[in-house]
């Protein structure tokens, strides 16, 4: 009996047939010889792990649907509401959830962008562990040509696991191909330990991979590619609920040894871009180009991308995710009518700069009231320059209605009698708040410029290595400590980020102990990555979501009401803010939610694998 069981587990998981691998049927004649006859067939195959990366900028990316991946965390909510990722994400309720986005792991659209990202992970892996197998024997191909190959199995391989281990915590690491008479019975291990085993495939991938590609082939992985991943996975280590073990759930505070080990390696990066890539130095913008970094013109992605997809999605549909459906002119739900909104309490997060004395405040500090806070009715005044560049509030300007002659401005208009209020939820602009990170102004239903310019999935870029290196420095030696004469302290890497939108040095009363500075480096990363798939996997890894989350209604918005109904000039409206809550936007977020539940197949077939704590 435990052989059939183990025996279906390896199909469902593992040793799936090259025909799977490469979406051919049986019937087509595929079969292993031929998929290894040439490098143009070898290197088809292992472009599968390229194709299934979990592209968070795709429309319906991992079965979201509409849903932008801001809408698990704090940072947005979403008006579509067939989304399990409302339904099941959002509710916590996760064990034998197959089919769910994020927390599932049946294999229907493995392989793709709309795969779940655990099935596609096994898949992957398994592909890179058949290059990693046969490739060194074979005889057609030459020794630069192994190398390349061999280098980009070994980097997937690591990236694979961490997709794996992100969610579910410390798992065996599969290093080789499975046979069937092989016991794939086996135990779990530490995450720091699965960890130490993909770093090990990174430091291999590193010595094989070059700086950069021919232009034809920009988006594999690279040197530096690598080497940001080592990083990141060894920060991810570090952080708290990494440092449990397999049986434990608790908040110990971060691994020291990990902190380091991560601090260094992100000088590593940063290190090896001046030396050797400056191309990819962090852009020196300003507050008035920001938005360069994040859609662009001529080119398929932002300089200082390190590890990225090169989308071949067509944008109209992705950036309809931005806007409501005024905006979008499209009032069907898949098409237009769901929009993932940016909430208050991610809107709370930019700083204010008081004009006095040219420094920097955290929002609600009683010393920029008059100049910033819901008492005086000035939210939106003197923000972090990077406000303005990634939010529509309401009342703010956004493109134009594209008229031949005279266009006139698209205003957010989201109070009573506004253009764009809506009583159904289904329809509304839910928080108050648009996204345009990544939306250019003239994409929209009456300009219809969908094609002007591009946005790629940047999954690092340099600006991450500042931020994370700013965070392992402050947990292993402080906010102002640089012992290894790395040449930059946490707060210096802080301020660059910083300095570079014009945002003033952060304010010294939180730069002189580690647990102050953790506050704001946390801050800062929420406002630099927004809406860049990173604040559900730090909330996790901090272990903060359950007080984030711990509110009847812990998603706020802002409520606008309109006290001259009779101006049609919006610009000389006056209105009024106060904030309010979100209630159609549940967050069940229970201490065993840190972890993903190991899928409901691995716990009844394999003994030795053990669930995760409260599941």
């Amino acid at each position: 009996m435990k052989y059939i069981r183990l025996f279906l587990f390896i199909l469902s998981l593992s040793l799936m047939s090259c025909e799977d691998f490469l979406d051919k049927s049986p019937d087509m004649g595929i079969v292993e010889d031929e998929v290894f006859d040439s490098l143009t067939s070898v290197r088809g195959y292992l472009d599968n792990c390229i194709k299934a990366l979990p592209d968070y900028t795709v429309f319906e990316m991992g079965n979201m649907g509409e849903v932008y991946s801001a809408a698990f965390s704090d940072e947005a909510a979403s008006t579509y509401q067939t989304s399990k990722v409302r339904s099941v994400i959002n509710k916590g309720t996760w064990l034998g959830q197959e089919a769910a986005p994020e927390v599932g792991y049946g294999t229907s659209e493995r392989g793709n962008v709309k795969g779940l990202p655990i099935s596609n992970a096994y898949y992957c892996i398994r592909i890179t562990n058949r290059i990693l197998e046969k490739v060194p024997d074979l005889s057609n191909l030459t020794d630069e040509e192994k190398k390349q190959l061999l280098g980009q199995a070994y980097f997937f391989r690591a990236l694979y696991h961490f997709e794996i281990i992100k969610r579910w915590g410390g798992m065996a690491y599969m290093d080789r191909v499975f046979q069937p008479s092989d016991d794939m019975d086996l135990s779990r291990i530490s995450y720091q330990a699965a960890t130490s085993r993909l770093i090990e495939d990174l430091d291999r991938a590193i010595g094989l991979l070059p700086d950069e590609w021919p232009e034809y082939e920009t988006g594999r992985p690279t040197i530096i590619a690598a080497m940001a991943m080592k990083e990141m996975a060894a920060l991810y280590a570090a952080s708290p609920l990494m440092k449990n073990d397999i049986n434990t759930l608790e908040d110990n505070g971060y691994d020291i040894e990990w902190a380091k080990k991560a601090a260094e390696y992100a000088n590593s990066v940063l290190k090896y871009i001046e030396n050797n890539i400056p191309s990819k130095k962090m852009m020196q913008t300003t507050a008035k180009n920001y938005n360069n970094i994040f859609y662009y013109n001529g080119k398929n992605i932002c300089d200082e991308a390190l590890w990225y997809k090169i989308s071949d999605s067509d944008r109209t549909k992705d950036l309809y995710r931005f806007m409501n459906i005024r905006f979008s002119q499209k009032n069907g739900v898949s098409e237009g009518g769901a929009i993932t909104s940016p909430s208050q309490n991610l809107v709370d997060m930019y700083e204010v700069i008081k004009p006095v004395d040219g420094k920097a405040y955290p929002f609600g500090d009683s010393r920029i009231e008059e100049y910033c806070s819901w008492a005086n009715n000035n939210i939106y005044k003197n923000r972090d320059p990077r406000f303005y560049k990634t939010i529509i509030y309401p009342g703010d300007s956004y493109g134009t209605d594209g008229a031949a002659k005279n266009p006139k401005p698209l205003y957010l208009e989201t109070w009573k009698g506004g253009k764009d209020y809506q009583s159904n939820y289904d329809r509304s602009v839910p928080t108050g708040y648009m996204c345009k990170k990544f939306w250019w102004s003239s994409a929209n239903g009456f300009e219809k410029k969908w094609s002007n310019n591009k946005y790629g999935c940047v999954f690092i870029r340099t600006t991450q290595i500042y931020l994370d290196y700013a965070e392992a420095m402050n947990e292993a030696y402080g906010p102002n400590e640089d012992p290894e004469e790395y040449g930059m302290t946490a707060v210096e890497a802080i301020n660059a980020v910083r300095a570079r939108v014009d945002m003033p040095e952060v304010l010294g009363d939180f730069t002189d102990n580690k647990e102050k500075f953790r506050g704001r480096i946390r801050n800062e990363r929420a406002v630099e990555l927004m809406f860049e798939n990173q604040r559900w996997w730090d909330i996790r890894r901090w272990m903060i979501a359950e007080d984030l989350f711990s509110g009847l209604y812990p998603i706020k918005g802002v409520e606008v009401e309109d006290k001259s109904p009779g101006q049609s000039n919006v610009l000389n409206k006056k209105l009024i803010f106060s904030k309010k809550d979100i209630k159609e936007e549940v967050r069940e977020f229970k201490h065993r939610n840190y972890w993903y539940p190991i899928a409901k197949n691995h716990i009844e077939m394999l003994e030795n694998v053990q669930q995760n704590p409260g599941w």
